[in-house]
């Protein structure tokens, strides 16, 4: 039994050494190894923004164009605030290209928000939402390095319980000619700009309504005789939809101004309801084809819709204007609608174009990742085939 016990401790001894000897040099391999491999550098993160120095110098791309006919197919995507468009948006960034992809649109539509104080106020600013001059300046250069036409759209908002434009007022004509020598100074900047970055397009204003129909054509001449003087592209003008039944006022044949433009937000019903996808065509034709064609007829020239959109709601064909509904979401009525409006336009001669309202941050009109998106690929890709 001692031999026993002698030879078990002697074994025990030679495997606890082998173990302790093993455990040694997998402990010594281990290390070496951490030792004689490099350390591991993470990269740092390459900027989502390309400097603005090199959107400059970059080669020049070629803008995608309608082959099939003269057509302007764009998407409006509004930015807000100082920083809106600039190197620091990211939205800006990472979904300009993801428009372009998913939408085939070949004009980008920016718009540039202003403020007046009251109704009344002669006295146009720029406001919490409006983009620095730096930053809407390197907008442009991205939509054009990645081969977007770019139009440039002058909103206004006013403070108080009525913030539309549409309802800026008057009595006098020396308020009225205030009111325009502030205007100008207001977009001069942008115009200027736009000028120099090689923007196509750009609109004397939106939907200022009580304005386009009243304010002596004088005043209108001499705006666009002032945004002539500083831009050379195209000059525009955006009406809204609720006056095409109404003669175009003298202004709007000032050979200066090449189009004019209609958010087109026409109700197709009277009662919120949701239509058979089938019906909306026809009701298209019916209601905003026929207001927009014939006030074309009127002008003497062709059109084109400057704004268009409908609610990813039931009721997106009713009151198409409103923003927001308690209507359930309905994104096949959405892009229904959108392909109703898009069948009945591009074979239409008396319009030369269609900006969607929008692609982001437009609450209920939102295109991004919905359904309508794709109808609009589809008919600007088969544009541009």
């Amino acid at each position: 039994m001692k031999a026993f016990f002698i030879q078990r401790n002697t074994f025990l001894l030679l495997l606890g050494i082998i173990v302790i000897v093993s455990a040694s040099l997998v402990l010594l391999f281990t290390a070496g190894n951490t030792l004689l491999q490099p350390a591991v550098v993470t990269p740092t993160p390459k900027p989502l923004y390309t400097p603005l120095a090199k959107l400059s110098q970059a080669p020049p791309v070629k803008p995608c164009n309608a082959k099939k006919r003269d057509f302007q197919m764009g998407i409006a995507f509004p930015q807000w605030g100082p920083t809106a468009y600039g190197e620091n948006d990211t939205k800006w960034l990472a979904e300009l290209p993801q428009m372009r992809a998913q939408a085939a649109a070949c004009w980008v539509e920016m718009p540039v928000l202003l403020y007046q104080a009251s109704l009344s106020s002669t006295t146009v600013m720029q406001g919490p939402s409006t983009p620095s001059v730096s930053s809407f300046n390197y907008g442009v250069h991205l939509a054009h390095a990645l081969g977007l036409h770019v139009y440039v759209t002058p909103l206004l908002q006013v403070n108080g319980t009525q913030p539309w434009a549409g309802a800026i007022k008057f009595t006098t004509y020396q308020q009225e000619q205030q009111w325009f020598e502030s205007y100008w100074q207001a977009i001069k900047p942008y115009a200027v700009t736009a000028a120099q970055a090689g923007v196509e397009q750009f609109a004397l204003g939106t939907e200022y309504e009580w304005l386009q129909e009243n304010a002596p054509d004088s005043l209108w001449n001499g705006l666009i005789g002032n945004l002539h003087s500083v831009f050379p592209g195209i000059l525009t003008y955006d009406m809204n939809w609720d006056v095409l039944q109404k003669q175009p006022p003298a202004w709007m044949r000032n050979p200066g101004l090449k189009m004019i433009g209609v958010s087109a937000y026409l109700t197709l019903i009277n009662i919120p309801e949701r239509v058979d996808a089938k019906q909306i065509s026809g009701l298209w034709q019916q209601t905003v084809k026929r207001a927009l064609d014939n006030f074309a007829i009127a002008l003497g020239e062709p059109i084109f819709i400057s704004e268009i959109g409908y609610r990813n709601s039931a009721d997106a064909l009713y009151h198409s204007w409103e923003t927001t509904s308690s209507a359930p979401q309905d994104p096949q009525e959405q892009a229904a609608a959108c392909d109703a409006a898009l069948a009945n336009i591009i074979p239409d001669q008396h319009i030369l174009g269609s900006f969607f309202w929008g692609w982001d941050d437009t609450e209920a009109f939102n295109l991004n990742g919905m359904q309508a998106a794709s109808v609009i690929h589809l008919y600007y890709q088969a544009l541009q085939a």
